[in-house]
């Protein structure tokens, strides 16, 4: 917290006036990177789904320990909303309700631990190795896709 107010410019106590402790603090500011993922309602339900998660993991990175946070604590408002979203998706490409719940778990595994994955990676090694590209995320989103889309096809 003192870190905090430093950075703020404020006293301690008057942090704490508006954040109770530390836990809430990192909670806001993880409420606050899941407030601007943003979100789409036109195109395809796949390639929104690629679009989001992959804005997901951008706005994730961008403030360390954020992936952390949102393992330990993902009931935010800001949180459901963004499940709701996904789910939503998931469920266009027609599914199963259990083959739904097991994609969505899969996506979000993958979001959350290839960025904490990432953020675990000593700084000091070569760059290319520390932290995977944007594309190979992406290619990795493109194969759930394409299982989701062939365990579709099963069930219809």
């Amino acid at each position: 917290m003192r870190a905090l107010s430093a950075q703020l410019g404020a006293a301690v106590p008057s942090v704490y006036r508006h954040v109770p402790c530390k836990q809430a603090a990192l909670e806001l500011v993880a409420e606050s990177v899941l407030e601007e993922i943003p979100t789409s309602e036109d195109g395809p339900w796949d390639t929104r789904l690629v679009e989001f998660y992959s804005a997901a993991r951008e706005s994730i990175l961008g403030v360390p320990g954020v992936a952390n946070i949102l393992q330990s604590r993902p009931e935010s408002e800001p949180a459901r909303r963004l499940d709701r979203y996904s789910r939503d998706l998931i469920a266009q490409a027609g599914l199963t309700k259990s083959g739904a719940a097991a994609a969505h778990m899969v996506l979000c595994t993958y979001l959350l631990g290839s960025v904490a994955l990432e953020e675990s990676r000593p700084p000091e090694e070569a760059p290319q190795a520390r932290r995977p590209t944007a594309a190979q995320f992406r290619a990795g989103l493109d194969l759930i896709v394409a299982g989701i889309k062939s365990s579709a096809q099963e069930t219809n």
